[in-house]
């Protein structure tokens, strides 16, 4: 079971001074509040190589009818609509006056512009077309970008229930269809703010009804595979607070859910609701809130049906049930089986203006919760920061603790680790460390990501499946080719600084790439992406240790010696730009 440190904890529920034996904790009530998805930008990314844009198609026309189906879907904020690759068929004029930027093949890459626009500060909506497969990179990038609070809507042109692509067109039914054909990463319809859209309130009145919540067969063509979320807030122990916003409460207890890390659906359960006295006004604000009023009773029943569905996600319990009560035994034994089970306790004082507001502040809800998320245990809104088992791989946000960090994005095709004695992860770890100390550089985080083939019986094996050692330092799959590789390296360079931007992160910054210095010089886009990061004050060096050198056991030592050698002499000098020197170069 996971650790307890509940008792190591400062006492009040919302002091952001948290102290766990001198370790960092990750405090997840402190966050901006962001738009809702009706107000963000929304920026749309066109493969017009994978579905071109119809040569007689009025651009102007184009856009509007894009426009059109975001109004629809709910999406009233600004629209940009960039196309990338292939001939257009019409003319710059024609695009400029439509408002559509081409970006022509090679000179630019739409995953790599995909996260430079998705500022961690201010979460955005991305509609990309055509939908990419799911087990392309492009794929795993949006991934990333939903973990990263960012919503996503891909346009399936090749719909199952359409005998015809998708058209974009201004009429209508065009405009119907790619609201019809939009759906999000898992398939089925996108989820804004932990509800599906479209999907209908359902009506608990009775034991089957309840059933069919938690067990009903999935369509994956509306429902997609998503786990759901599910809180269960008995309203007679703790009742809705009087002058609280209903629809914001509804939206603030998924923002919270989201902000750990759930981005599938969340069905809010009010057991007790038949008791509710609402009138008509009240029962369409609890709907627009999808909140589900459940009847008195259900509670036990239900909590039978979430342990047996097939596709649990997260529990949360308002109120936290007292200590060694029934309901706190069960919620125990979820957690032993491998459940994500949180609880909320409301403020004490059920009469202060705070008991009325908490609710309506996913940081408050935040501050009040308990439990156990993806195995690391929570104790009002904090949580360890690190789990030395689990592999880094940008799937989820990177967290930082405080001091200066370095990221070390290593080519291991290129130049392998040497094999032997003294060669295994932690021992790699410690030495590179030690280069970084020998040239000065205190770090409070080093990250090291080694990218190997992926390929079956290739070098890494095991290390890319279990993480059985106790330092930073995780091997990738770097897929079958060096194309593959360079890709799945730039985009996981791009994520790591956008998750260094975080408004409360305000230390320098090292980014060191191993990789052929020449080929990464005649990569364009990978040069402009490491030019950008220097511009923004990161301390960029790529390094390539000589074929001489890197066979022997000593060449770490020579390899921090040109690299940060270099970096010092470029500073010393007062200049910031590229290096003759062959070992390496510091942008």
């Amino acid at each position: 079971m996971a650790e307890d440190f509940s008792s190591k904890i400062s006492l009040h529920p919302l002091d952001e001074t948290v102290c766990l034996h001198g370790e960092d904790v990750e405090n997840l009530t402190k966050f901006y509040t962001y738009p809702s998805s009706a107000e963000r930008e929304t920026h749309v990314f066109w493969d017009v190589v994978q579905y071109p844009i119809p040569p007689n198609a009025n651009l102007k026309s184009v856009r509007s009818g894009i426009i059109s189906a975001l109004d629809q879907m709910g999406f009233y904020g600004s629209v940009s609509i960039n196309a990338y690759g292939g001939r257009m068929n019409h003319s710059k004029d024609d695009l400029y006056k439509a408002q559509i930027l081409h970006i022509p093949q090679g000179e630019g890459e739409m995953a790599v512009d995909l996260i430079v626009y998705a500022h961690t500060r201010s979460p955005r909506n991305f509609m990309v077309i055509p939908k990419p497969d799911p087990d392309s990179e492009l794929h795993r990038v949006l991934k990333c970008l939903q973990t990263r609070h960012h919503n996503l809507l891909l346009v399936n042109t090749k719909p199952k229930a359409h005998k015809q692509d998708c058209p974009f067109l201004s009429d209508s039914d065009s405009v119907q269809s790619v609201v019809d054909c939009t759906q999000g990463l898992d398939g089925g319809r996108p989820i804004i703010g932990g509800i599906r859209m479209k999907d209908t309130l359902p009506v608990i009145k009775d034991l089957p009804s309840l059933e069919f919540l938690f067990h009903r067969k999935l369509n994956t063509q509306r429902q997609g595979s998503e786990r759901k979320a599910f809180v269960f807030w008995d309203v007679v122990k703790y009742p809705i607070p009087t002058y609280a916003n209903i629809i914001n409460v509804g939206n603030d207890i998924r923002a919270a859910l989201q902000r750990l890390g759930h981005h599938g659906c969340v069905e809010i359960l009010a057991f007790g609701g038949d008791k509710l006295n609402l009138n008509h006004l009240n029962d369409d604000l609890y709907k627009e809130a999808r909140i589900i009023c459940i009847p008195q009773g259900f509670f036990e029943t239900a909590l039978h049906f979430f342990s047996t569905s097939l596709f649990h996600g997260p529990l949360m319990v308002i109120p936290k049930p007292d200590p060694g009560s029934d309901l706190d035994r069960v919620l125990t034994r979820l957690k032993e089986r491998g459940y994500d089970v949180l609880s909320v306790k409301p403020p004490d004082d059920e009469d202060s203006p705070q008991d009325d507001l908490f609710l309506q502040y996913a940081q408050l809800i935040l501050g009040c919760t308990y439990g156990l998320y993806e195995g690391k245990p929570i104790i009002r809104g904090r949580r360890k920061m690190k789990d030395i088992h689990v592999i880094q791989d940008f799937s989820k946000p990177i967290t930082f603790e405080k001091g200066a960090t370095a990221g070390v994005f290593w080519n291991l095709e290129d130049f392998p680790f040497p094999a032997g004695a003294g060669w295994k992860p932690d021992d790699i770890y410690k030495k590179i460390e030690s280069a970084f100390r020998a040239d000065g550089y205190e770090l409070s985080n080093m990250l090291i990501w080694a990218y190997v083939d992926d390929k079956e019986g290739s070098w890494g094996g095991d290390f890319l499946k279990y993480k059985t050692w106790k330092s930073s330092i995780y091997f990738l799959p770097g897929g079958g080719d060096k194309s593959a590789r360079r890709n799945r390296m730039l985009h996981d360079i791009s994520l790591w600084a956008t998750d260094l931007e975080s408004p409360y992160y305000h230390f320098p910054a090292y980014l060191v790439l191993v990789s052929d210095q020449d080929k990464v010089r005649e990569d364009e886009e990978f040069s402009c992406t490491l030019r950008v990061l220097k511009q923004s004050d990161y301390n960029v060096l790529v390094a390539s240790p000589t074929k001489s050198k890197w066979t022997k056991s000593k060449w770490l030592p020579s390899l921090s010696t040109y690299t940060f050698g270099n970096e010092r002499r470029i500073r010393t000098e007062g200049g910031v730009g590229s290096s003759g020197l062959i070992h390496s170069f510091c942008y």
